[in-house]
């Protein structure tokens, strides 16, 4: 692969990345913060965070590192595409059944009510498990125009669907169930042009073999994802336990806007990890080049947008709710916005080890992330409200970037393709 064929691909994959992403999620945005806020009130719009917080937490938990390692792996040998597809698409599909029922057995143990909300929260998430599995084969093989027209037809849907929703009944649970249509019309159609196009889908191919090869690779990639989840979305589910609907929602809104910032470490990643993985034997040079202009490039990046949103904070929040209860959300985001840059950095670190096989080391350290972040937020919920959970975040963050650094200045050493 020539450096300039190499580069231009690269570009041509972001901008693929990032255009359909730059119409769609500003509409997002306003949508899951601006709209939903506005119809269903702050307290209603805590419920909302915490019940997708969790159902987040109980399906991304059992994924198994089905996605990355299946970018890693196709990236290399594309001609498996259909015996992936078949096989942990069908994984995702029963686990994430098992997840929905784990989620709202945890929430009858916490007696915090409002289980339609889980169960639909749990429902969206489901498809939308689904639908990012089909994205991961085309990311594999770099087909991201595909994804554009995928992401702009799924937020399209599940914005109009939930909007609709929000008109009939203003409230947490009539969202979640109009967003929960959108999403599984928008899998319907990811899933029929995956199957025609990419990667044919067919029970024959489903094996116990497969699986008996797959998951011992697999299964680090996805704890690793658990543990991120753990840290990323525990943090509210806490704060409704401990502090109540109207602190979550706060915390919830400053979440939203950094959870929207991370698009830009999410478009640099989704398009390194696949172009890492095909380097990794071919090329150790410039695969450590590569890298390196990446974590470079996101750092300026990550922190100039931060900087941007610490500025103009004040008149974000309250435009998003001009009610006074959404004030103290000012300041939670300006502390989270840390939090957000640190990550975007640590997102081409998990890139990086996803890439060269050290998915082990990668559990390890997003474990011990884990275990501190719950114990910041189990020490800190109680002095500080959501302020201290704000900062357990960023004091997460600096521990990962800590543990990784002794990896990432590694030599790269070239190694074979996992069957």
């Amino acid at each position: 692969m020539s450096t300039s064929r190499g580069m231009s691909g690269l570009i041509r994959n972001m901008s693929w990345m990032t255009i359909p992403n730059l119409i769609v999620k500003p509409a997002w945005f306003l949508f899951i913060t601006l709209v939903c806020i506005r119809f269903m009130g702050l307290a209603e719009y805590g419920v909302m965070t915490a019940a997708l917080a969790l159902m987040s937490i109980c399906d991304g938990s059992l994924t198994l590192g089905s996605s990355p390692y299946t970018i890693r792996e196709l990236a290399r040998d594309p001609s498996r595409s259909g015996l992936f597809f078949s096989n942990l698409l069908i994984s995702r599909l029963v686990l994430s059944l098992v997840a929905i029922g784990v989620g709202l057995g945890i929430r009858l143990a916490l007696g915090t009510g409002a289980l339609d909300v889980v169960l639909f929260a749990g429902t969206y998430v489901f498809f939308r498990n689904l639908l990012e599995y089909c994205r991961a084969v085309f990311r594999a093989h770099e087909q991201f125009q595909i994804e554009a027209g995928s992401t702009i037809a799924e937020k399209a849907l599940v914005i109009g669907a939930g909007s609709w929703a929000l008109t009939v009944a203003p409230n947490a649970a009539s969202a979640m169930l109009g967003m929960s249509v959108g999403m599984a019309l928008a899998f319907a159609g990811t899933f029929a042009w995956t199957h025609v196009k990419m990667a044919r889908f067919a029970f024959s191919d489903i094996a116990w073999s497969f699986y008996r090869k797959a998951m011992p690779h697999a299964i680090p990639l996805g704890l690793s994802s658990v543990f991120v989840l753990l840290y990323y979305r525990t943090d509210s589910i806490m704060l409704e336990t401990m502090e109540g609907d109207l602190i979550t929602g706060q915390y919830g809104l400053a979440f939203r806007i950094t959870e929207a910032m991370v698009l830009l470490p999410f478009i640099v990643s989704s398009v390194l990890l696949p172009r890492l993985s095909s380097l990794r034997d071919e090329d150790a040079a410039s695969f450590t080049s590569l890298f390196r202009r990446g974590i470079v490039g996101m750092t300026f990046a990550a922190g100039g947008a931060a900087l941007i949103i610490w500025v103009l904070s004040p008149w974000i929040i309250p435009f998003l709710d001009p009610s006074p209860e959404a004030v103290p959300a000012i300041g939670l985001l300006r502390i989270l916005l840390i939090s957000f840059v640190i990550n975007a950095i640590n997102q081409i670190g998990i890139t990086h080890l996803t890439a060269t096989h050290q998915q082990n080391r990668l559990a390890i350290v997003l474990a011990s992330a884990a275990v501190v972040n719950i114990g910041l937020n189990l020490i800190l919920i109680p002095q500080m409200s959501a302020l201290g959970a704000a900062w357990a975040t960023v004091a997460t963050q600096v521990l990962i970037l800590i543990l990784f650094a002794p990896a990432l200045m590694r030599p790269v050493r070239a190694t074979e393709a996992i069957s």
